[in-house]
């Protein structure tokens, strides 16, 4: 799975460095340029975002709470 942030919009310096160190902990691939997705590219995105779910591959909220908690 990989997500595309518009930095720009993100005015707090603070916040843009908090939200791409949680990225990075947490292995999530993410793409700061901004190009748009074609609907094959989207489709499969969900699929695979789909199968990561069914192979028990995400945190819960309180899972995710936990770890924000050791920062």
């Amino acid at each position: 799975m990989e997500i595309v942030i518009d930095l720009d919009k993100i005015k707090d310096a603070t916040k843009k460095e908090w939200l791409i160190n949680s990225l990075k902990l947490m292995h999530i691939g993410f793409d700061t340029q901004e190009k748009r997705q074609t609907i094959e590219e989207y489709n499969e995105d969900l699929e695979l975002g789909d199968a990561e779910i069914k192979r028990g591959e995400f945190l819960t909220v309180d899972q995710l709470r936990a770890k924000a908690d050791k920062w």
